[in-house]
């Protein structure tokens, strides 16, 4: 009896546990002034977005982690993400789910959310707010001639100074 008892509790809590692993970031700044018109959501590791699905009737989310994952998305896999996944859409904005304590950006950030230098190098899918370094689209195969120009006048002004 005691078996059934142990086999039920840890039937019952292991299906919640690894949603605890996981948190919502404060995207806030990142949608200041930001216009989203398209959905979507990516992940910093191939295996987290295999972990993830969409499926419309889904309702399995805890309510602290509905606000920054689409509605819609549930795990396939009873894991938590070992990165971060980003989702954004017109009603929800940016948004970043991370793994506890092994995100290197703090909770309070969605930098890595947003259009950066970094995502703009490696060509990931990120929430459309933000601007690129690199490129205005979502590739990095433009180079912002401008941009480049006054950090490279600027470098040769402070070398030529400093000697």
């Amino acid at each position: 009896m005691l078996k059934i008892i142990w086999f039920i509790a840890t039937l019952t809590t292991t299906a919640q546990s690894f949603y605890d692993k996981m948190q919502c970031a404060n995207c806030s700044s990142i949608n200041l002034g930001c216009d989203i018109v398209t959905t979507g959501w990516s992940c910093e590791f191939e295996l987290d977005a295999q972990k993830l699905e969409f499926n419309l009737n889904s309702t399995e989310m805890p309510a602290f982690l509905e606000p920054c994952v689409l509605p819609g998305i549930s795990f396939i896999r009873q894991k938590a993400i070992m990165g971060y996944c980003c989702f954004w859409s017109p009603e929800m904005g940016c948004q970043k789910l991370n793994r506890m304590d092994l995100d290197l950006e703090s909770k309070d950030r969605c930098h890595s959310c947003s259009r950066t230098v970094w995502s703009s190098i490696m060509e990931n899918r990120t929430c459309p707010c933000g601007s690129w370094f690199l490129d205005t689209e979502d590739s990095a195969v433009r180079l912002k001639i401008e941009d480049f120009m006054w950090t490279w006048v600027s470098l040769c002004t402070l070398q030529f100074l400093v000697v």
